[in-house]
């Protein structure tokens, strides 16, 4: 058992490694990086609450943006990219599994995507945090500059009170982790697809298809449900979709935390629990096509 820990450890750190070195991580990070930078000092809105909401939203889709195509992309090269560089010859004529291998490339994808994610995340706490405090000098000389009375400084404390619950708030950290185990699924599912795909394009376009799919899960199941039981074709095609793509709408908590709700992080265990269910029923799909592939 420590020794296929050792060996799965070993194959994601040279994963990671390996997709650090390729530019479509570098473009994707940059992008994210502009896209929570630049919403700092475009953002100016007349509503202080308004603005920050702003500045969550891009920052977060950012976050999601970058997370999801890392999944599908980076996913997707891995295994045809061995094959290309008969780096896999070299793997697995080593006491090293299928099943190690798979898992390995797999969680090398979800820690560059975990470190970006980390990353991305101090940076934009930073800047909502800056002008978070910025904003509430900005009242507090806007109200009480003019040694103003008892009902500015209401007014200051109400507005003060705005700003910091549209702030820095531990619900954007679970909308951060909701994110990370939604790419989960995500690299899981285009890891399933790369070992039956006869291309990489193939299973990029494959896993997008899916990814779109899954946050229509809620219409296919309303569509299902409203199905007669004459429809044998329509409910029989409708039915397994429903069942075998996942619900992206249920990571969909962002905009509650953009909205200044308060997520738990028990929620986000919840989130968690399914997202590790889709993880190991793709996995395990991934490994009996795998074993079978001959290379």
């Amino acid at each position: 058992m420590t020794g296929s820990l050792s060996r799965i450890s070993e194959l994601a750190v040279q994963t990671f490694r390996q997709l650090v070195r390729m530019k479509v991580f570098y473009f994707l990070a940059f992008f994210a990086v502009i896209v929570i930078a630049s919403s700092m000092f475009v953002l100016r809105y007349n509503s202080p609450e308004q603005e920050l909401k702003l500045l969550k939203d891009f920052s977060l889709f950012a976050m999601t943006l970058f997370s999801s195509l890392l999944a599908i992309v980076g996913t997707a090269i891995l295994i045809p990219r061995d094959i290309e560089d008969r780096t896999i010859y070299t793997i697995l004529s080593k006491p090293v599994s299928r099943i190690e291998y798979l898992l390995g490339k797999l969680f090398g994808v979800l820690l560059l995507i975990g470190v970006g994610l980390v990353l991305m995340n101090v940076l934009f706490t930073v800047v909502l945090y800056l002008r978070q405090t910025l904003m509430i000098s900005e009242q507090e000389a806007y109200f009480l500059g003019a040694g103003g009375g008892e009902e500015a400084r209401e007014a200051f404390e109400l507005m003060r009170q705005t700003i910091e619950a549209n702030g820095v708030s531990w619900s954007l950290q679970a909308a951060v982790l909701s994110i990370f185990c939604k790419a989960v699924v995500i690299a899981s599912l285009a890891l399933m697809v790369s070992t039956f795909a006869s291309t990489t394009l193939f299973t990029m376009v494959t896993a997008a298809v899916a990814f779109f799919a899954g946050h229509m899960q809620a219409d296919m199941r309303a569509y299902y449900e409203s199905l007669p039981a004459t429809e044998h074709l329509a409910r029989w095609i409708a039915g397994p979709l429903a069942l075998l793509l996942p619900d992206f709408q249920l990571f969909n908590v962002v905009d509650a935390a953009v909205a200044g709700e308060v997520l738990r992080f028990a929620d986000v265990g919840v989130l968690a629990a399914f997202a590790m269910g889709y993880f190991v029923v793709y996995t395990l799909v991934a490994w009996l096509v795998f074993q079978e592939k001959e290379i």
